[in-house]
């Protein structure tokens, strides 16, 4: 067994450590050999350089109601004392239509109790909530209940979880008349009746048992992507991609979602065969952009990338794994070696697609069985950082256990990642590049990674209203710049 199950024998989690088969205790085994640990409760300290799920300093922020919904806003996330800002204090008066109590352990859903009573959204009626003996008051939601709320209510709840640096917790909901959801708070120590002790238990043994199957992968992960782009007119005026593309296909149109849930399809996007080799998977890109102009055949629209080369279109580089486990180890380190790394040279317009679009951790399971990392921009400004991206994404995912560093854990670092503010960044990225240096793989393309490095240290930004297919070499096109 690769896990260690540490907590301060808190009253609640006796009967948990009963039922797990991980081994447990007060105190980590002085020849324990395993490769994580599991916090539960602030009675001991984070252990030095051991990783671990539900870090100790998490724990505490996410108890202290006024820094976790700084942290919280800052990804994006509503809560209470938000709501009220952007509200001007109305929310005082408004009432939810329904309540949900979400258990969360590692990125999963374990169960969803619902509560369909309406309570005034006050600090006083959050107070009665946390007064509130076990979960008497609602109902435990069934697969066949899984409405449009309860899945909204679930999602924001992992968000919610990995926001806060945590991964588990009880996090209670609040959907209100006009249809916001609302994180009311975060109990990172759940209380725990029989029916969670049972959930909880079943899934800290499948996290030991997916960890243990993960650090005995051999093959390395697949890796596949669909990158958008925008089609603009010589006037700086967005062309609808549907007017030559279809949904479907490697190359297809991809939709946004207006006020009043209207669905508009003004992106194009590449969906280029996967690969497990970075340079292939390049191969493959450029086969689908020659196919994409074919099918665009109006040669005069510019084709843009990057965050958002004109207001309200924010665009997405979207990268697929496969043949590798979705963990929060692999999505933190997607974040830090990759990621915040890339804010480096973000051209300034890219800022404004978070934290809406790209924050962090955002991800999407696919059919596949693989999943979608969703936090990245459109990176195809230029082959070179296009081959960047594939390369050091793809040492990252099969060498994370290898990478220590979690500077998005501290408030400042992730304020500046949502904001844009490079200079703060610069430094703490050269020290990961350094960790990426020490890599097994790295010296096999390190042409390319040192190029990224080099263009990363010197802030040099891609330019999100150039025409793409300049720097691609595709045939035909003229240098146009346009003024959005």
């Amino acid at each position: 067994m690769e896990t260690f199950f540490l907590h301060g024998q808190e009253q609640e989690v006796i009967a948990l450590t009963e039922r797990i088969q991980i081994p447990s205790g007060t105190r980590l085994p002085e020849d324990w050999q395993g490769q994580r640990v599991i916090h539960w409760g602030t009675s001991h300290d984070d252990v030095p350089n051991v990783p671990c799920l539900q870090p100790v300093k998490a724990i505490r922020l996410a108890q202290n109601r006024r820094k976790r919904e700084e942290t919280l806003a800052l990804h994006g996330i509503k809560t209470v004392s938000s709501h009220a800002a952007k509200t001007h204090g109305k929310a005082d008066v408004q009432t939810f239509i329904r309540k949900y109590k979400v258990a969360v352990f590692h990125l999963q859903t374990l169960l969803v109790y619902e509560k369909k009573m309406t309570h005034l959204l006050t600090e006083q009626s959050l107070q009665q909530q946390r007064q509130l003996q076990g979960t008497a008051a609602y109902a435990e939601v069934q697969p066949s209940q899984m409405s449009f709320h309860v899945r909204r209510a679930s999602r924001e709840a992992v968000k919610a979880i990995y926001a806060l640096g945590l991964d588990y917790g009880l996090v209670t909901i609040g959907i209100t008349r006009a249809g916001h959801t609302l994180v009311l708070d975060v109990e990172p120590v759940p209380r725990l009746n029989n029916r969670l002790i049972q959930l909880f238990a079943q899934a800290i043994d499948l996290y030991d048992q997916s960890l243990e199957k993960e650090l005995g992968r051999q093959e390395h992960a697949m890796l596949g992507c669909d990158p958008e782009f925008l089609l603009v007119n010589p006037q700086g005026k967005v062309v609808f991609a549907d007017r030559f593309l279809t949904r479907d296909g490697a190359v297809g149109c991809d939709a946004i979602v207006l006020s009043g849930h209207r669905v508009i399809l003004p992106l194009a996007e590449l969906r280029p065969q996967p690969a497990v080799e970075p340079l292939q998977l390049m191969r493959n890109l450029r086969v689908t952009m020659g196919l994409a102009a074919r099918k665009i055949s109006d040669a005069s629209l510019a084709w843009l990338a990057g965050g958002m080369p004109v207001r309200g279109y924010p665009l997405g580089g979207h990268l697929h794994f496969s043949r590798c486990w979705l963990n929060s180890h692999l999505l933190r380190a997607l974040d830090t070696y990759l990621a915040l790394p890339l804010i480096l040279i973000e051209d300034l317009s890219t800022c404004d697609r978070r934290p809406r679009y790209g924050f962090l951790g955002d991800y999407r399971k696919k059919s596949h069985g693989g999943f979608e990392y969703r936090t990245l921009p459109s990176w195809i400004a230029t082959p070179e950082l296009t081959e960047g991206v594939f390369t050091l994404a793809s040492l990252i995912v099969n060498n994370y256990w290898r990478l220590p560093r979690q500077p998005l854990q501290e408030h400042d670092v992730q304020a500046a990642y949502y904001r844009g503010e490079k200079h703060k960044l610069l430094s703490i990225v050269h020290s990961l590049w350094r960790d990426l240096e020490q890599l097994r793989g790295y010296e096999l393309h390190q042409n390319v990674l040192d190029r990224l490095k080099s263009q990363l240290l010197s802030m040099t930004s891609w330019k999100e209203t150039v025409d793409i297919r300049i720097a691609w070499r595709m045939t035909k096109v003229e240098p146009l710049v346009v003024h959005t």
